[in-house]
């Protein structure tokens, strides 16, 4: 299939349509996407973002960290373990919380100094990654010199800092909300708490995925909301994820058979399904993009061949199916 260099972006809508009009012959769709993938191979590419996944995220939750004691908030670091603990196989989990409480030991102005600066720099690694991989799910090349594609990294480095930042203050408000509808609803106010902590982080991962599928591919779009591919990262990577950290929970002894290096282990895939399905998402927008582009430049061929034809030939093309 032909790139996309240079070609129109197609919106959310269209390529909805396009999913829907693909779902007709679903074995057909399910080949050509396996067959993307394959010749893409984001199957070794979700191994290398894996591994700067590994060494990105530390750095971030210290740069997050540092951020946050500029402002007037506390509680950011237990509402991050909180979050961990509903995302991260158990193993997992510990590393995370072992690694961050040893960062939360030292003083917060030691994290102001030069090494969130450092932190900020080596997070933004995994943004870059992202980039190439996305890049090589559109086929394109990426003309743009290597201190550009970095400052879009660190750029993207903050607003995600500054998004968690911004979840962690929803999630806080939101939660005096809760408490006092609780005065007035009693029990219903559980469910509303639920409704309220998914909608955020739902919609967080949604603005995040989007974000990098509008920002880190090497070509000219618009922001567009709710693309087939950032659902196919959340349904896949959420059922995955789930379903991962059932086996570990009930069937898994990687720390009886690796020891201390079990909860790196766990973490490492988890961080690759991760890769594979945010991979797997531009896949899918490339493809569907894909086949609207060549489906309109069979249009255009189409149109400019019965210009050539007779009246009665043009009436039958259009009539036939």
């Amino acid at each position: 299939m032909a790139d996309l260099v240079g070609q129109h972006d197609p919106s959310s809508g269209r390529l909805w349509a396009e999913l829907g009009r693909a779902w007709r012959h679903p074995l057909r769709l399910l080949l050509d996407l396996v067959e993307r993938t394959q010749n893409d191979d984001i199957a070794t590419i979700a191994a290398v973002l894996a591994y700067y996944f590994l060494f990105s995220i530390f750095p971030l939750l210290v740069f997050v960290l540092a951020l946050t004691s500029l402002l007037p908030v506390h509680g950011l670091e237990t509402w991050l373990l909180d979050n961990a603990r509903q995302s991260l196989p158990g193993e997992a989990f510990a590393l995370v919380e072992r690694t961050l409480r040893g960062v939360l030991d030292t003083r917060h102005a030691k994290l102001l100094s030069l090494g969130a600066v450092l932190a900020l720099w080596t997070s933004s690694a995994a943004f870059v990654a992202v980039t190439n991989g996305l890049n090589r799910a559109y086929r394109v090349r990426d003309p743009r010199p290597w201190w550009r594609v970095r400052l879009y990294a660190i750029g993207l480095t903050l607003a995600l800092s500054a998004f968690m930042v911004l979840a962690f203050l929803l999630t806080v408000f939101g939660g005096q909300g809760v408490e006092l509808i609780g005065r007035h609803l009693g029990p219903v106010a559980a469910a509303v708490a639920v409704v309220v902590r998914w909608t955020i982080t739902v919609g967080a991962v949604v603005l995040t995925v989007t974000a990098m599928y509008y920002a880190c591919p090497a070509i000219e779009r618009e922001w567009h909301w709710l693309r087939p591919g950032t659902v196919l990262f959340v349904g896949g990577f959420a059922g995955t994820s789930a379903a991962f950290s059932y086996y570990v929970g009930r069937f898994g002894s990687y720390d009886t058979t690796y020891g201390s290096l079990g909860a790196v282990i766990i973490l490492l895939f988890w961080m690759y399904l991760l890769a594979f399905f945010l991979l797997l998402g531009g896949e899918l927008n490339a493809l569907l993009e894909c086949r609207l582009h060549e489906r309109a430049a069979a249009d255009q061929q189409r149109i400019g061949e019965d210009q050539f034809l007779e009246p009665a030939e043009v009436t039958r093309r259009l009539a036939a199916p």
